[in-house]
């Protein structure tokens, strides 16, 4: 009768114990029927607002067609950037971030990432009038550089030209403005925005030809929960294998990935 009673109450602690364990995401996700997504909206194409104020881009479509696989009809979006958007995952404030950053191990030891749904490098963009071309150019006081605090941008300047002027600003629109109005010579950002950039700035801007990393561009979960990291790598791998990432990319920016052989 004693090992009996033992057994009841192990059984009702461990039920105890299973009723406060916390929701797995992606039920919690499906069971919400609402999608929490922290976006970059400051560089487009990966992220940008239209002119009614909506969001769009190739991370925002990620975003939604994540939620359509998902089936749930709602996603919120909201705004991050390099300072904020490992902190929203971590607070809790969203449940994936889509916001063209950069797997590494470092940030590794705070969120997890998936697959990559990207791939991209560093690449400087001046204005037209300037004549730095390279990197190896930069290491004087005399050189403005603007960058987003937090970014593989900033680590490459400081590691390859600790002598120059670092300027920081929140997003890429604010190094634009920097670099337009004279106020900084040289921005470092992912290629995939640089490129369009330069494109649209009718000749104002220039990227520069050479890239500087290979960096995987990667969704930002929530540390810890196995299970969902394993369901967006599937989700991710299939939107490549099916050929969704490659319409998309196309969309945005007017080549297939296949073709910039920088990139893949």
């Amino acid at each position: 009768m004693l090992l009996i009673l033992c057994m009841l109450v192990v059984s009702l602690l461990s039920c105890g114990q299973a009723s406060g364990a916390p929701v797995p995401t992606l039920d919690r996700i499906i069971d919400s029927g609402k999608l929490r997504v922290g976006v970059a909206l400051s560089g487009p194409p990966i992220g940008f607002r239209d002119d009614t104020g909506n969001p769009m881009g190739y991370d925002v479509d990620w975003a939604n067609r994540m939620a359509e696989i998902l089936g749930v009809d709602e996603v919120e979006f909201i705004e991050v950037d390099g300072d904020t958007r490992i902190s929203a995952l971590v607070s809790g404030r969203v449940d994936v971030v889509f916001a063209n950053m950069t797997g590494n191990l470092q940030r590794a030891k705070t969120i997890d990432f998936s697959i990559p749904y990207l791939k991209c490098g560093i690449k400087m963009l001046t204005r037209a009038d300037v004549t730095y071309n390279d990197i190896e150019d930069l290491n004087d006081s005399k050189v403005r550089i603007v960058v987003g605090r937090g970014t593989t941008g900033e680590d490459l300047a400081l590691a390859h030209a600790p002598n120059a002027e670092i300027i920081y600003v929140p997003n890429f629109t604010d190094q634009i403005l920097q670099l337009r109005q004279g106020k900084a010579d040289v921005a470092f950002e992912d290629n995939t925005i640089v490129d369009y950039a330069a494109k649209e700035s009718g000749g104002a801007l220039v990227a520069r030809d050479r890239m500087y990393s290979s960096d995987p561009i990667c969704v930002g979960l929530p540390k810890g929960d196995l299970e969902f990291v394993r369901w967006v790598d599937m989700f991710v791998s299939w939107q490549i294998t099916q050929g969704w990432q490659a319409e998309t990319y196309e969309k945005w920016w007017g080549v297939p990935p296949g073709e910039m052989k920088s990139l893949w």
